[in-house]
């Protein structure tokens, strides 16, 4: 075991850098982001500038009422005059959960605990994720609803959060839900990162929340895929190998670079940081918060919206959605995984509405727990997940091109690919259509005097491709009587707004609006009809080149191995005589 430092005790909050990716889940998920990664693969460049138009936000969402006007029922009633607070609330799923609450129930406030960054106040901030497009329709409508949305400036890698002392008093006396959806969702972050933001995070939110006098619901979002080592995956929380608080000794005993060293070991049987400290934070949310009113929810892979407020509302790339971008402009042509696994993926708006109604039921339960004799229970876990209606992989690449009604401008070739569940093979076919097309790219763009770009953006999206490898080649079963249940004890009147049922998705209906919303709520293209319409003939035209390539390539090779075979059969006689 290599020597401990001395100096290790002085970290700040046992903290490493503030640069760390915070998120609200995304696991292979891709989950709410607070701190965005600012660096972009470099062939986003060619995206445009103008930002989608409030009108582009409209689409055919759930209509926007006011949420005094909807009956009392359990979950509404429960959140009526309610004051909520959100970690990790400026990411992509703390967005679109902020949304709804402000929308749908008469909240009396929602705190958010936001960072200060790039010389920016946490005011500043905060305007600027009210300028979001998912919040074009409330700023036109009910512009008063943003004004129920406090920020707490705060630090998650600071001792005690750096939260102000009466900004703290004050959380502790108002707040009587929380929802904890601030993560890091790198695979590849540091091992003292991950530690720091996902399990230190976590005991920090918690022990705020044990401050709380009027606490009625704490929900820890973990991720579906935090037991990922098993098998069969119930709905309960699974010891670590390591416990939590061995991991946390280790970490305050250490530098990083030592860290580093150990890493696989920390890891075990885990594929990455991110899967083995979420399953350290649930330990520890297990362990000390069993006398609280907290549960843990496990979100799928949560992609771009369905319906609610608007289809196709995204603001990132992650996971899957990144390479199926990246196929439709051309540049991903071969991935690495098993085109018959369930992908397990859920829309942003359905998540969100799983884990409104699940803070309802924590509640309820632990009115329950609390009139048992003994008062032991374990904490209630929800996986968030369905044996029905759940598309594979291969369904999921095929289903995107129903978006190509709006392609994407500047793609360098059409939406081609193929899923290989062969790593030698892959490697074999990519070098063919990555490695090779990515080096003649860079000598036309040397030669014409241009930056090269894609033998760089080849390698990264290699890594990319290889760290979803491990979720794209296994299936899981998991166990999910909760979340089932949830869905039973809504009332008819609740379901319409608190739609989570996984088997009522239209997947045709959902991925017409897939790529499109990438296209505008990402890229910020607003490409009017004649420009959609010059990129669908550039688009016809490039899969008529692709056609004709392939033609003549299996044409080719037919007639190789037809005069192989030629060539044998009028050897063989001459052998035999």
């Amino acid at each position: 075991m290599p020597e401990a430092n001395p100096n290790k005790s002085s970290r700040k909050a046992f903290s490493s850098t503030s640069s760390s990716r915070r998120s609200s889940n995304g696991c292979a998920s891709g989950h709410d982001v607070e701190e965005e990664d600012e660096e972009e693969l470099v062939f986003q460049e060619a995206t445009c500038s103008t930002r989608a138009n409030s009108a582009d936000a409209d689409g055919s969402g759930t209509p926007f009422t006011n949420a005094a006007a909807v009956s009392e029922t359990p979950v509404t009633d429960f959140y009526s005059n309610a004051t909520v607070l959100i970690t990790g609330g400026t990411g992509f799923v703390g967005k679109v959960l902020t949304e709804k609450l402000l929308r749908s129930f008469g909240l009396r406030k929602i705190y958010m605990l936001i960072r200060s960054k790039d010389n920016m106040s946490v005011q500043e901030r905060l305007q600027g994720f009210f300028n979001e497009s998912i919040f074009n329709r409330m700023r036109e409508e009910m512009p008063q609803l943003l004004e129920k949305v406090h920020p707490i400036r705060a630090d998650y890698s600071a001792i005690d959060l750096d939260i102000d002392s009466a900004d703290r008093a004050m959380l502790s006396s108002e707040v009587q839900i929380v929802f904890n959806v601030v993560a890091s969702v790198k695979f590849n972050e540091k091992l003292s990162d991950a530690i720091d933001i996902n399990v230190l995070g976590t005991k920090k939110i918690l022990d705020l929340a044990m401050e709380m006098k009027q606490l009625k619901s704490f929900v820890h979002i973990s991720t579906l895929y935090c037991n990922c080592n098993r098998k069969f995956i119930k709905e309960q929380v699974y010891e670590n190998e390591i416990g939590y608080e061995k991991i946390m000794q280790i970490y305050r005993t250490f530098d990083d670079e030592t860290l580093e060293k150990m890493r696989h070991c920390l890891i075990g049987q885990m594929p990455n940081t991110y899967t083995m400290t979420k399953k350290c934070a649930e330990n520890l949310v297990n362990h000390r918060a069993f006398h609280l009113p907290a549960g843990i929810f496990r979100p799928p892979i949560v992609m771009s919206t369905y319906k609610d407020p608007f289809p196709g509302w995204t603001d990132n790339l992650y996971g899957p959605s990144g390479l199926c971008t990246w196929s439709a402009r051309g540049l991903v042509r071969c991935i690495y995984g098993t085109a018959s696994c369930k992908a397990n993926m859920v829309p942003a708006d359905y998540v969100v509405n799983a884990m409104i109604a699940t803070a309802w039921d924590i509640a309820r339960r632990f009115k329950l727990r609390e009139t048992k004799a003994d008062g032991k229970s374990e904490l209630p876990v929800y996986n968030y997940v369905s044996d029905v209606n759940n598309i594979t992989w291969g369904q999921y690449m095929q289903l995107s091109r129903k978006g190509f009604h709006e392609p994407f401008d500047k793609a360098l070739w059409c939406f081609s690919y193929v899923i290989i569940p062969s790593k030698p093979l892959h490697c074999a076919i990519a070098f063919f259509l990555h490695n090779i097309p990515a080096y003649i790219l860079d000598l036309i763009a040397m030669v014409t005097g241009q930056k090269r770009i894609y033998v760089k953006a080849y390698r990264k999206i290699s890594r990319i491709i290889d760290m979803m490898a491990w979720f794209g080649l296994k299936e899981w079963q998991f166990a999910h009587r909760n979340i089932d249940e949830l869905n039973e004890l809504l009332p008819a009147e609740e379901r319409s707004v608190l739609q989570f049922n996984i088997a009522t998705i239209n997947w045709s209906e959902y991925f017409r609006s897939y790529l499109s919303g990438i296209r505008r709520y990402f890229f910020k293209d607003s490409a009017n009809d004649n420009k959609l319409q010059q990129r669908k003939t550039i688009y016809r035209r490039m899969l008529l080149l692709h056609t004709l390539l392939k033609t003549t390539f299996g044409l080719s090779l037919i007639m190789c191995m037809l005069k192989v075979y030629l060539r044998i059969f009028k050897i063989m006689p001459k052998i035999a005589l």
